[in-house]
């Protein structure tokens, strides 16, 4: 029975939306003098839903942005008691058209309805007809969304200060949502929406201490965001460089607009400023709108920082003492592994690598350098080391005094930061950026070296609760990973040698095949050729340089593959071999150009051609190969840099 009754129900609302499929494709494809003449002629259907959502024609047409049509709409209905239900009809999500011109932002719309608004209350009050429900700017939908939390939820930052311009009773109403708890801060810094965020933390700066239901302030989900502090144009150095051009040129035509950001630029770039109407440019336009976002991005980082004092909740403990000797074993316990949202801000910002949330929060509350987890009982150095964030560890390295009695603390499971550094339970390749196990376990290896160096000379030896020095730790944590650094090393080495000793046969044969041929004294014919000068000298340098490109690979197949040769060594020689092999293969192109133009007896500006084609190949195979001699100067600067040895044996001969 309930069944047929449901088929009945879908039945009939088909067979009504049917009939307004011609009003909604208009609308959707934006045909708005055929919707105007439909509902010139029918204006009692205004109020029919178009959609299964129960939309109507004011809600399509408000979403849509269209001041003129909600015009003239409006104006289709006479009766103030009729119009005032139009005002606050709801769709089946509780939403009403001002909701709808909330999510679109259009200012002029949503000053239209809420006009409309006053104007049927003052007309229904002078008729004295009874009004039912709240003004149209109070109404929430189905999540406890206003008007107002709405306009701030999509970034519309000039719609939300004009609805809360219109605000009489408590505004407090339109700051929370009652599903989440989610307050308008909260949604404003969840959708990136930095400027209007900003201008609700300097109007109401209470909302910074709101928490929605899992308990995190706005600051909280800030220092969740590493993506938004990540600049879109930094990675592309071209888009840098114009990046950079923009902001001097804006800081030039708008005073003190960037005062916060600093201004490191080409020289050129001071010479020739941009165009004034350079915002025309959509690459630029969107250049410029990064900037303010990072601009409202900082200034926001710096309200809510301000308002936070999350660090003061530490508490006080009894700092663990040094144990030379395996303490008592915890069994199979291992550390916890803390709800990231239990974190205060500080902290979260260094698990994620936010340094900017850091320093702000270091600048204001220089204290909350002693703040840490209270369950772990781990410091900011802690946690930077063990989720590897480099740019945090150098910042609070900038002071030796706070950065000993941080690098003095154990956790609640007796490790120093020096077993935060052997862990791998945070690991990722993606943090440290480098390719192949082998450059990985290197970086680990350097990691290790980093953090050493600031450890008191006596924590070195420490045993933690388990009873494992750091080194034992590390060794165990990174067995998986050495095992696949053998493999990697050893699968590079024979597939580059293979290729060296092939280069060096054949530029070996071509070596004692002059081009051209000989004379009746066994000399080359064209020996007083220029191209024969450098087919010999090219020649040569292929041979010299592939066969010490073979030389190294084979030094490296001959290695033991222990911890201590991956710190150093390893990498060298891989780079080394890696240079030798690509410069063999450039020599070796430059020997067949100029074998092929001895060969060719053209006029002049047909060899010349000639050249030009068969070289062509060689400035793109070194475009190609740019990472690589990336890598290689990286390798020759921590081969031939001053580091002093390891004092432990992080890379113990066994490799165990």
């Amino acid at each position: 029975m309930e069944e047929m009754e449901e088929m009945e129900e879908v039945e009939r609302v088909g067979k009504a939306l049917k009939r307004t499929q011609g009003p909604y494709q208009w609308a959707m494809y934006d045909n708005w003098e055929r919707l105007k003449r439909h509902y010139s002629d029918n204006p009692r259907e205004v109020l029919v839903p178009l959609t299964t959502n129960n939309d109507t024609v004011l809600h399509v047409v408000a979403f849509a942005g269209r001041k003129d049509m909600l015009e003239f709409l409006i104006s289709l209905i006479k009766e103030a008691r009729q119009l005032h239900h139009a005002l606050t009809m709801e769709n089946g999500q509780g939403n009403t058209a001002l909701h709808e011109v909330a999510a679109t932002g259009n200012l002029e719309a949503g000053m239209l309805w809420v006009g409309l608004d006053n104007r049927v209350r003052i007309e229904l009050a002078r008729l004295d007809l009874h009004q039912n429900g709240a003004r149209v700017i109070e109404i929430r939908n189905q999540l406890g969304e206003t008007p107002l939390y709405r306009a701030a939820a999509f970034g519309h930052t000039k719609l939300a200060k004009y609805l809360a311009t219109q605000v009489v009773d408590d505004i407090e109403l339109h700051f929370q949502r009652h599903v989440d708890q989610v307050s308008i801060l909260h949604i404003a810094v969840i959708g990136q929406h930095f400027e209007t965020a900003v201008w609700l933390q300097k109007e109401y700066q209470n909302l910074a201490e709101r928490k929605e239901s899992n308990g995190f302030t706005s600051l909280q989900l800030l220092a969740r965001m590493p993506s938004a502090f990540q600049g879109k144009f930094r990675k592309n150095k071209w888009k840098m460089l114009i990046y950079k051009c923009t902001i001097y040129s804006m800081h030039n035509t708008k005073a003190n607009y960037f005062y916060n950001i600093p201004i490191n630029v080409p020289i050129f770039c001071k010479f020739n400023n941009l165009p004034r109407d350079i915002l025309g440019w959509p690459r630029i336009r969107m250049m410029y709108k990064e900037m303010q976002k990072q601009k409202s991005l900082l200034e926001l980082t710096h309200l809510l920082v301000k308002k936070d004092h999350s660090w003061v909740e530490s508490k006080k403990k009894m700092d663990g003492t040094i144990s030379l000797v395996p303490s008592h074993d915890r069994g199979e316990e291992e550390e916890e592994t803390r709800p990231i949202h239990k974190y205060t801000p500080l902290l979260m910002a260094t698990s994620t690598g936010i340094a900017q949330i850091v320093e702000k929060v270091l600048q204001l509350h220089p204290q909350a350098a002693e703040a840490h987890d209270i369950d772990n009982q781990q410091n900011i150095l802690h946690i930077a080391i063990k989720h590897r964030r480099l740019q945090i560890f150098k910042l609070v390295k900038k002071s030796k005094s706070i950065t000993l009695r941080m690098a003095m603390k154990n956790d609640r499971d007796g490790n120093t930061i020096l077993h935060q550094a052997a862990y791998m339970r945070y690991y990722s390749a993606n943090t440290q950026r480098v390719g192949g196990p082998a450059l990985q376990l290197q970086e680990e290896l350097r990691w290790m070296v980093r953090v050493e160096k600031i450890m008191p000379p006596h924590f070195i030896m420490h045993h933690n609760h388990k009873g494992l020095t750091a080194e034992e730790l590390f060794n165990s944590e990174h067995a998986k990973l050495l095992q696949s650094a053998q493999e990697w090393m050893k699968g590079t080495a024979q597939s580059c040698s293979t290729v060296a000793a092939l280069v060096a046969t054949v530029v070996y044969a071509a070596a004692y095949t002059a081009p051209g041929g000989y004379d009746s004294n066994g000399l080359p014919l064209l020996r007083d050729s220029a191209f024969f000068v450098t087919f010999v000298i090219t020649d040569t340098v292929s041979l010299i340089s592939s066969l010490a490109s073979l030389v190294t690979f084979l030094s490296i197949l001959t290695s033991p593959f222990e911890y201590q040769d991956f710190y150093r060594s390893l990498p060298f020689q891989l780079h080394l071999g890696f240079t030798l092999l690509f410069f063999s293969l450039v020599t070796t192109i430059l020997t067949f150009t100029a074998t092929i133009v001895l060969l060719i007896h053209l006029r002049k500006k047909w060899t010349t051609s000639l050249i030009y084609v068969v070289a062509f190949p060689v400035p793109v195979l070194g475009l190609m190969q740019l990472p690589l001699y990336k890598g290689f100067s990286q390798g020759l600067k921590y081969a031939f840099k001053k580091t002093r040895k390891i004092k432990f044996s992080i890379c113990p001969a066994s490799g165990s």
